[in-house]
């Protein structure tokens, strides 16, 4: 073994070397004091000081040490921890536990990690004295020699010696029986060969590492064959390396299972909003976790870890409460303090808290040093507790009987309505058999009541006449249906309530509403109630029809959704004037769910239902009416008309006439005739137009196919030439030729009535030779037609005027010839505008026209 070497001469040379120890305070204040004594026991030894564990392992690393001396509590952790790390780092450098807090199991703790030497501080006369007498002991080489064969033998860990060529030259009984193989049998293999698992693995890599830099080096590995996990520390020794190892099997599952156990119970603790506090009794320091906080909605960081904290923020009239319970746990009256109280939120808000703690840490005089406990947030339940409260309250004065069976149908609980209606106390009717029950039982098929109480069916529902103690032949509502609690059968609750007179006032009600749901329903006008916000909360099935929505969308919807001329503050102010009963009718516009919109007479009357206002409307759809109504203003539009016609425009020629009859009579002469033949003409072409306009002017015919061009022709042959010759806006004679000639450029079909058509073109080529034009033009328009002359043309400020009746700016022209134009392109459905021709003249442009569909189109319109 390496530390059989130690018995050579080495002893000598280290007796004569300064002896150097580490003492580690911990905050303890002995490390002056150990010093002292230390020191002047034997002036080899120097002695240095370390704060904590920290310090203790950095000082380690940076110089050797031939002996550590530390407390039990250290800052973080303790001496039993520090000499486990010393012992993974740095080996086998003694290592003495100087407590004065100490028990039996921290000294088992302690031997069983390889302390070399426990010392409790006890009265301070000799602690010191023992202190360095088994400092000196640990120092001598006899003591070293024989610390480290009994440390070897009996130490927890496996321990190894290998050779230069990784043969096994020494086992401890730990490491034999972790093989589990006798060391005779394996001194002197390879470990490679004993081992061959390790080949290749990291495990080699690290242990070559030692070999090649002399340095120590700590690894886990894990051996499948064993199922066993090791902390592996390899040094370099004498000759070869030296090698510890501990099975942490059970530790790293024990790690894993606190592990999962500290998951599990942080997510418990967050799950259930749980907060934590850790009091300091002694100091008032109270430690608040993140989630204690967090229920206040405060963050961590703001609350001063203070018993005022807590105390400042519980609600004044439960603080006195919460120390009571607080100082009768203090006083072993309760095994666990507990106290529900309100607290103030960051926000100004109270919340219900449940505060459950205990003391954890005990003063040797049975004061309470420390106590932890949680608070959790059960606003919700006490809301729920005041809930069952009002529940309770408002069952109890319900006017119905409320109460619930046991599964023979005999009463549990009862609530005062039931009591009052059997005529005695609530407790008194517990255990009593239910006359409602019994009854049902009697008069039904079967025994729906057990399929109830047996789960076959979930409720029971129903009407019966039965005999009560305060009432006989009274008909009864009842609702029976399970009660089930944590998945279990816990009875039948049951609701029951006298309907004697309500069934009779149903029978006459029902009777009243049919015929009101009749006149309702089957009403040929549309019929809606709305509320005093415009809502409406029910419609007739003519309303749902007329604007094409099924009642479940109409009802909800506010009335200016339908009355397209109804502003809502406007329909809000008619209605809060309306008196009770009082009916207001108007006229307006409503819209139906395709957009499109209809004319309605709507009466609105004010009515009273159940206590509220409400707005019954009554609506007419008067299309028809309204269509009337603009034939008659056309027709009085007509008359005012002719009237203007008859008045003025025949009173000029008919003047003309009387006056050349009198000038014939007076001088005999004929040519007067001829004039006065001439003014009757003109009355006559007068009289036709205003017939024209007055009786075909908005009316057409069937529609056919048309082609454009030939009709053009035909009527400008009409309207310009006889085969006599004659004038026939009786002109000068033009020795048979037309003053005005057209120009035919249209060569397609329109959809349309001839006739009315051919009344139009010869209208527009007598308005072009009225005018003074000489030439006419027939041509297309990509949807239509146009009709263009070189007249001289009409200004751009008065062409809205041209179709006006008896506008006119010839002198033999009757101003109703382009009226009657315009009314025959109304009739077709086509548009009709006015501009200027290519020539200077006027250009009339129709569009809008439709044209026959050609075969192809016909057969892929089929298609």
């Amino acid at each position: 073994m390496s530390g059989a070497n130690r018995a050579d001469g080495t002893a000598g040379a280290k007796a004569a070397s300064p002896v150097r120890v580490l003492v580690v305070d911990g905050g303890l204040g002995f490390a002056e004091a150990a010093a002292s004594r230390l020191e002047s026991r034997d002036d080899r030894i120097e002695v240095r000081t370390a704060v904590d564990a920290d310090a203790a392992l950095d000082a380690l690393s940076a110089a050797t040490f031939d002996c550590v001396v530390s407390g039990y509590e250290l800052a973080e952790t303790d001496g039993v921890d520090l000499l486990e790390t010393v012992r993974d780092r740095h080996g086998d450098v003694p290592f003495v536990l100087f407590t004065g807090s100490g028990s039996e199991a921290v000294a088992s703790e302690a031997i069983s990690a390889g302390v070399d030497e426990y010392v409790r501080r006890s009265e301070p006369a000799d602690q010191y004295a023992r202190l360095a007498g088994a400092v000196t002991e640990l120092v001598s080489e006899t003591r070293d020699d024989r610390r480290l064969a009994t440390h070897l033998e009996h130490t927890s860990d496996a321990f190894c010696e290998l050779d230069a060529e990784w043969r096994l030259t020494y086992l401890n009984g730990r490491a034999a029986e972790f093989i589990e193989r006798d060391p005779d049998e394996v001194l002197g293999e390879r470990i490679w060969d004993l081992f061959p698992e390790i080949v290749g693995t990291d495990a080699e890599t690290a242990l070559r590492e030692v070999a090649e830099t002399g340095e120590g080096k700590r690894f886990e590995y894990h051996v499948d064959r064993l199922g066993a996990d090791l902390v592996v520390n390899a040094y370099p020794a004498p000759g070869g390396r030296a090698l510890y190892f501990r099975d942490v099997t059970e530790r790293r599952e024990r790690e894993r299972e606190l592990r999962e156990l500290s998951e599990r119970l942080q997510l418990a603790v967050e799950g259930a909003d749980i907060g934590v506090w850790d009091w300091n009794v002694r100091t008032d320091e109270v430690r608040f976790d993140e989630r204690w906080a967090a229920i206040l909605g405060h963050e961590r960081d703001e609350l001063a870890f203070e018993l005022g904290t807590w105390e400042e923020r519980v609600h004044p009239d439960d603080i006195d409460a919460a120390w009571s319970a607080i100082e009768a746990h203090f006083a072993g009256e309760s095994d666990l303090y507990q106290s529900d109280y309100r607290m103030r939120t960051e926000s100004g808000d109270w919340k219900w808290i449940r505060d459950r703690g205990r003391v954890v840490e005990w003063t040797d005089d049975g004061e309470p040093r420390r106590a932890v406990g949680i608070h959790i947030d059960v606003t919700d339940e006490k809301e729920r507790e005041r809930d069952l409260e009002r529940y309770r309250r408002i069952v109890d004065e319900l006017p119905e009987s409320v109460c619930t069976y046991d599964a023979n149908g005999r009463f549990a609980l009862v609530n005062d309505h039931l009591a009052e209606v059997y005529d005695a106390a609530p407790e008194g009717l517990a255990g009593e058999p239910s006359r409602l029950v019994e009854r049902v039982r009697a008069a039904s098929d079967g025994d729906p009541w057990r399929a109830l109480v047996e789960g076959d069916r979930d409720s029971l529902t129903g009407t019966t006449e039965v005999d009560l103690p305060t009432k006989s032949d009274a008909i009864v509502d009842y609702d029976f249906s399970r009660l089930v609690i944590d998945g279990e059968l816990d009875g039948v609750l049951g609701i029951s309530r006298d309907v004697t007179e309500q069934r009779r006032r149903q029978r006459r009600l029902e009777r009243t509403s049919a015929r009101l749901e009749a006149l309702f329903e089957g009403s040929p006008d549309m019929i809606d109630i709305h509320d005093e916000g415009g809502e409406i909360v029910d419609a007739n099935r003519e309303m749902t029809r007329e604007l094409g929505y099924d009642r479940d969308e109409v009802v909800g919807m506010d009335v200016w959704e339908v009355d397209a001329e109804l502003e809502p503050d406007e329909g809000i102010r008619l209605w809060h004037g309306l008196e009770m009963d009082e009916t207001v009718r108007l006229e307006t516009t409503f819209t139906r769910a395709d957009g499109s919109t209809f004319p309605v007479e709507v009466h609105v009357r004010r009515i009273d239902v159940r206590g509220e206002d409400r707005f019954l409307a009554s609506s007419r759809d008067i299309s028809e009416r309204k269509a009337y109504e603009r034939r008659i203003e056309r027709e009085n539009e007509r008359l005012d008309e002719f009237a203007s016609i008859v008045s003025h425009d025949l009173r000029n020629p008919l003047n003309v006439l009387s006056g050349y009859l009198r000038l014939a009579r007076e001088t005999g002469d004929d040519s007067y005739f001829d004039r006065c033949e001439r003014a009757l003409d003109e009355m006559e072409r007068l009289i036709e137009d205003v017939l024209t306009l007055a009786k075909q002017g908005e009316a057409v015919g069937s529609f056919e196919p048309v082609h454009l061009g030939e009709l053009a022709a035909r009527y400008s042959d009409d309207a310009f030439g006889s085969a006599e010759g004659e004038d026939p806006f009786g002109g000068d004679e033009t020795e048979g030729e037309p003053r005005v000639t057209v120009a035919v450029e249209a060569d397609g079909e329109i959809c349309a009535d001839s006739g009315r058509v051919g009344q139009l073109l010869g209208n527009l080529f007598r308005n072009a030779d009225e005018h003074g034009g000489d030439r006419v033009v027939v041509g297309d328009l990509p949807d239509g037609f146009y009709v263009a002359d070189d007249g001289p043309g009409i200004d751009a400020d008065r062409r809205d005027e041209v179709f006006e009746s008896g506008y006119t700016t010839s002198e033999t022209g009757t101003g109703f010839g382009l009226s009657i134009v315009q009314r025959i392109a109304e009739a077709h459905g086509w548009e009709v505008a006015v501009t200027e021709g290519e020539r200077g003249g006027a250009r009339f442009e129709f569009t809008g026209v439709d044209r026959p569909e050609s075969p192809a189109e016909t057969a892929e319109s089929s298609g």
